[in-house]
């Protein structure tokens, strides 16, 4: 070894140089095989990688073209014998008369004495604690290698698996950054679309999706999401939230987008009128029926239906609009003729449906049935950065339909609002702007017009 360290220092200098100017493999190899050719004789050199999934691909190789033919091919571990690459982390392996000593029993000790190799010389390409492959000389002459050239070849090795190791942390460098770009590609998308959705609904009516907190954000995003679906939707959250506003976000966006938005506010209304405004009515099924009464359920048709505070229904309603999810059918109150119902329903609750269904006066099955998909609103004390630009809107909406508009509002307004809880949320809101602008009479809105903090 002392006469070759001159020669060694020279060849693993040319590598490091190349590792240094690049991560792959490839681009690194043909100074490895220099850095060979300088210290050991050989007529074919390989390098092949241990994957992941415990086979074995050939990465390059160099010298005559019998092991150039196999770059890129897959083999079995198992297809070399223990003596030719032996299960080790450490290993320094030379065969002097391949007939001998190789095993063609196994395939890849076959196909190494097909080609007429006859001495080997292979050495482990390992980093840190992991086996990454190893490094394979032959040559057509036999007793060639020796164990001086194996101890060379093991010093040029530990470099070589550098550029092996950083090929890898190369490759998924590169796939994280693809991954990376295709995510902010997807998020810059679904902000366009979310914009869209909202810019679109705010010209076409008053139920206008402002805000620009990150919990807001991200209802929009998931209403976008679950869009172009005909999946079921439980919007949840305090009363005031805005869960129609997002109901309506979800049907613009959606397929049924032409169709119509029906909604009914279950609370509203007693169990027997409840029933009929849901389902419909049959000429006579009633004292003054004198015609059949289509319900929302058929006026939604080819539409969304939004069920508003779906959990005041009582349990015999229940039962219906659990068949109309699950079987798609009705009938009409007072009729046996079976309709189908065509409609995505969205529907909504300020309770809190978990426990309603385990103290009994929710159905279990159907709150499965309508919380496919769950969207929890969060009330305005959780968006408060949103305050300022929902004063602006509801100062300039009440102005206009009062013909009174208010000349501003004031910083010490714009404090209180912000500081405040709201219980009543974005709904509470605008009825307090609302009283603001009234008390103004057309002059600026201060802490003074607001009805809180007293």
């Amino acid at each position: 070894m002392s006469d070759q360290a001159p020669a060694l220092q020279a060849a693993l200098a040319g590598i490091a140089r190349a590792i240094a100017d690049s991560l792959e493999v490839r681009a690194v190899w043909d100074r490895v095989a220099d850095a060979c050719r300088t210290l050991v004789p050989f007529d074919a050199m390989g390098i092949v990688k241990l994957e992941r999934d415990g086979t074995v691909r050939a990465v390059a190789a160099a010298g005559e073209d019998s092991l150039k033919a196999l770059e890129g091919a897959v083999f079995a571990r198992n297809d070399y014998s223990p003596a030719y690459w032996p299960d080790a982390d450490r290993f320094l392996v030379v065969i002097r008369d391949a007939g001998v000593e190789l095993d063609p029993a196994y395939p890849l000790d076959r196909l190494t004495l097909e080609k007429g190799y006859r001495a080997l010389l292979r050495v482990p390409l390992q980093h840190r604690d992991r086996r990454l492959g190893s490094v394979l000389l032959v040559s057509r002459t036999p007793g060639r290698f020796t164990r001086e050239h194996g101890e060379a070849l093991l010093v040029i090795a530990e470099l070589a698996t550098l550029a092996l190791a950083h090929e890898g942390l190369a490759h998924t460098l590169a796939d994280e950054t693809r991954r990376s770009a295709a995510a902010r590609e997807h998020a810059g998308e679904l902000e366009r679309r979310v914009q869209a959705l909202s810019d679109e609904l705010e010209a076409r009516s008053a139920h206008r999706t402002l805000g620009r907190s990150r919990r807001w954000r991200e209802v929009l995003e998931l209403a976008t999401k679950i869009a172009p679906t005909d999946t079921t939707v439980l919007l949840s959250g305090e009363s005031g939230t805005g869960k129609e506003v997002v109901a309506r976000f979800i049907h613009r966006a959606s397929p049924r987008r032409d169709g119509p938005f029906v909604a009914l506010n279950c609370a509203a209304l007693p169990e027997r009128v409840l029933e009929a405004e849901l389902f419909g009515l049959e000429r006579g099924a009633s004292s003054g029926a004198q015609s059949a009464h289509p319900g929302r359920i058929e006026l939604a048709s080819g539409g969304v239906l939004f069920l508003d505070e779906v959990a005041e229904m009582s349990p015999e309603v229940q039962v219906k609009l659990l068949r109309v999810l699950q079987e798609g059918d009705y009938q009409r109150v007072g009729g046996t003729r079976t309709l189908r119902a065509d409609v995505r329903v969205l529907a909504a609750t300020h309770r809190e449906l978990a426990t309603a269904t385990r103290d009994g006066s929710f159905r279990e099955d159907l709150f499965n049935r309508l919380a496919v998909f769950d969207i929890a609103l969060p009330p305005l004390r959780e968006r408060r950065d949103d305050i300022p630009l929902l004063v602006e809107a509801f100062l300039h909406e009440v102005g206009q339909s009062i013909g009174r508009p208010a000349a501003g509002v004031s910083d010490d307004a714009i404090a209180a609002l912000t500081a405040h809880a709201w219980p009543g949320n974005v709904r509470e809101l605008r009825n307090a702007i609302e009283r603001a602008v009234i008390l103004s009479e057309g002059g600026m809105v201060t802490a003074a017009h607001l009805p809180i903090g007293r």
